[in-house]
């Protein structure tokens, strides 16, 4: 385990894309591997994360129910939902329903919707008041023209680690909406990247994002001795939205780790 920093840093080294890892140990609190793990970057769908437990806390803390009906506005809208299609669903659902398939398909036009009813200010401040110091929601999905004029959205391998790290311990959110939350987290329906190698039945509860030129996975791994957070980070890269290399560096990187740990819990 001791040199597996050092492994993973060469790999990480040979792969033509700027690349982020955090892996700590959720038992002990012990980072496994911390490798440029505070460099701020462009969450792609990861910022999903934190705007789920935003809308979960408002619905804690009563302003919001999961049963309440959200409409899509046009400007809401985005081509690529393969949710509310056109000719269906086109009159919207319950918050409940819009969080899952903001989390579990990573669909932009239930994301953009659950934004409009938050609002940017709000998610932000939520994410200062758990304690995120590089994650900042500046636009909604797909929203080109905002990325042209310089707003983006952004947060860090360690950013992440505290959203999960809260969940985990039960230290934000109460248990029922925990337990929501953990039911969305693991029914997540991209496993191309840090499950893309793990041979064995093993519960995630993970976000991965993708862009062009930018690949990411965040989340922990339920093992049975040692659960641990890890996150993945990988942009200016060669792949193209929808092209493997940068996931596949991500699962070869998430393997490494998961046979460490592995062979750690059966000494």
């Amino acid at each position: 385990m001791k040199d597996l920093a050092s492994r993973l840093s060469a790999v990480m080294d040979a792969f033509p894309a700027k690349t982020a890892l955090y892996c700590v140990d959720l038992t002990t609190g012990t980072p496994i591997a911390a490798i440029r793990e505070n460099t701020r970057v462009v969450s792609a769908s990861t910022i999903k994360v934190p705007i789920l437990c935003c809308a979960l806390q408002d619905v804690m803390d009563g302003k919001l129910s999961l049963d309440q009906h959200l409409a899509i506005a046009p400007a809401d809208f985005c081509s690529d939902t393969e949710v509310f299609e056109p000719g269906y669903r086109q009159d919207g659902a319950s918050l409940w329903e819009m969080l899952y398939w903001m989390i579990v398909s990573s669909d932009n036009t239930a994301t953009n919707t659950i934004i409009s009813l938050l609002g940017h200010d709000h998610v932000n401040q939520y994410c200062r008041t758990i304690g995120l110091t590089q994650t900042s929601l500046q636009r909604k999905m797909l929203d080109f023209q905002a990325i042209a004029e310089g707003r983006n959205n952004y947060t860090s391998p360690a950013d992440l680690y505290r959203v999960f790290s809260l969940l985990y311990h039960g230290e934000i959110l109460n248990k029922p909406l925990r337990e929501v939350a953990f039911d969305f987290l693991s029914r997540c329906r991209s496993t191309d990247a840090l499950q893309r190698y793990i041979p064995d039945a093993v519960t995630v509860l993970h976000k991965p994002g993708g862009l062009d030129h930018l690949n990411h996975d965040a989340g922990i791994f339920l093992t049975e001795d040692r659960p641990y957070y890890l996150g993945i980070f990988t942009w200016d890269g060669p792949a193209l939205d929808g092209q493997p290399q940068q996931n596949r560096l991500i699962g070869q990187l998430s393997r490494m780790i998961y046979d460490a740990m592995k062979g750690e819990s059966e000494k």
